[in-house]
């Protein structure tokens, strides 16, 4: 039986990439609110002859989502080695804009599904003999974009709870680290490249003149979950094109 990786938001975009990618080797528990997307991947993942699961529920529903998890993983004879908490939702509007409610509800999705998934399966972890869990932050958790001050806070939080997870859990053979993303390919691509100034601002500002593509964010992921970085915890990794070198 293949090793089980648990991971959030796979109906679109680099989730989804992500689950089809890493199947070959694990057997994936994936989760999105999205039927429709999860009807769509898994006839995909079916087709490659894959082992998986796929769990239509919100992160942001904790209870929900932690007792459906649970119940589904007591189904897998296979040892639960990874979470990739990769769920995330966005809000562009400035202070003035935003309500106390609108930090909530992108930390419900971005930081505390990500904190109520880590809680649930340190147990399975310790079982197992080992753990890896990977959180995919931002470049926007070490530097700042106009109008995006909800997301950065929920960013920066989740860079910061990796750091803590790497201490508190290190003995226990538990590994943390979270990947910071520039401008990729993922899900986003096609609508923000019809604004020319915005492309244009994101590609001056990035040293390799390019956007990232997804299959460069499932490299490190893999990386992370193989046995070469059995000695990483506690890092926060930018790829992103040389972004926050400046």
């Amino acid at each position: 039986m293949k090793k089980v990786v648990v991971i959030t938001g796979v109906g679109k975009g680099f989730g989804r990439e992500l689950a089809k990618q890493i199947s070959d080797k694990y057997y994936v528990v994936g989760l999105s609110r999205s039927n429709e997307d999860l009807v769509s991947l898994g006839k995909e993942l079916s087709l490659k002859g894959r082992e998986f699961k796929l769990l239509e529920v919100d992160v942001a529903d904790f209870e929900a989502c932690t007792d459906m998890l649970i119940n589904t993983l007591n189904s897998i004879s296979g040892s639960v080695y990874g979470l990739i908490n990769n769920a995330g939702v966005r809000c562009r509007k400035n202070i003035l804009e935003l309500e106390v409610e609108d930090f909530v509800r992108v930390s419900n999705v971005n930081l505390f599904a990500p904190i109520n998934l880590t809680k649930a399966l340190i147990p399975r972890f310790v079982e197992s003999g080992e753990g890896r869990v990977i959180n995919i932050s931002s470049i926007l958790s070490q530097g700042s974009l106009p109008d995006l001050s909800a997301y950065s806070v929920s960013k920066g939080g989740l860079d910061a709870f990796t750091r803590s997870m790497a201490v508190e859990l290190g003995g226990m053979n538990i590994k943390v680290n979270s990947i910071l993303p520039g401008f990729c390919k993922t899900s986003y691509y096609p609508q923000f490249s019809t604004n020319s100034e915005l492309l244009e601002m994101t590609l001056a500002k990035t040293p390799l003149k390019r956007w990232g593509d997804e299959d460069e964010l499932v490299g490190l992921c893999r990386f992370l979950l193989s046995q070469d970085a059995s000695f990483i915890t506690g890092a926060s990794i930018p790829i992103d094109g040389g972004w926050l070198a400046q």
